[in-house]
């Protein structure tokens, strides 16, 4: 009997930053679990009642607003995009080209998120497609389809910034 060794690719806070343009406090991601290049990746978020996103979301009733968790799942999809080909360079960024979302659950403080996302295709040269579900322990909170759009900046027009 033979036995196939797996490698796990996991990432701590510190190095999943160098592959986001985010920061505090729009980084949601703590961790990347595991991540198959050209594959998957999956992360995880872990909610606290101190994020700035619950705090007043609702102060009488916590939740973790839908919209950041969408955001986390396209971080998810933006670090696999990158170690699937490249680090984006100075003048790249990356843009939510379409997303299809839907949301079966609600997220709350002490809730650990894992975000499974697969890479579908890509489109163009520059359009890269992704599924990303969302688990707190076995029960679904989460799924979308989205696309990622990869441009040098010039290519946005004049900048207002």
């Amino acid at each position: 009997m033979s036995t196939t060794a797996t490698t796990v690719k996991a990432m701590g806070f510190s190095e999943l930053k160098t592959w986001l343009r985010h920061r505090h406090p729009m980084i949601y991601l703590d961790r990347v679990l595991d991540h198959e290049p050209g594959v998957s990746l999956t992360s995880m978020l872990s909610v606290s009642g101190n994020m700035d996103s619950v705090a007043g979301h609702f102060p009488e009733r916590a939740i973790f607003p839908a919209s950041h968790l969408t955001q986390a799942m396209a971080q998810s999809a933006i670090i696999l995009l990158q170690v699937s080909t490249t680090l984006l360079a100075d003048d790249e960024i990356t843009l939510v080209g379409s997303l299809k979302a839907r949301f079966t659950k609600i997220v709350v403080p002490g809730d650990q998120v894992v975000i499974s996302t697969r890479f579908d295709e890509e489109t163009s040269g520059n359009t890269f497609s992704y599924t990303c579900r969302a688990t707190v322990g076995p029960a679904p909170v989460a799924a979308c389809q989205l696309t990622l759009v990869r441009l040098n900046v010039e290519q946005l027009g004049e900048q207002f910034w």
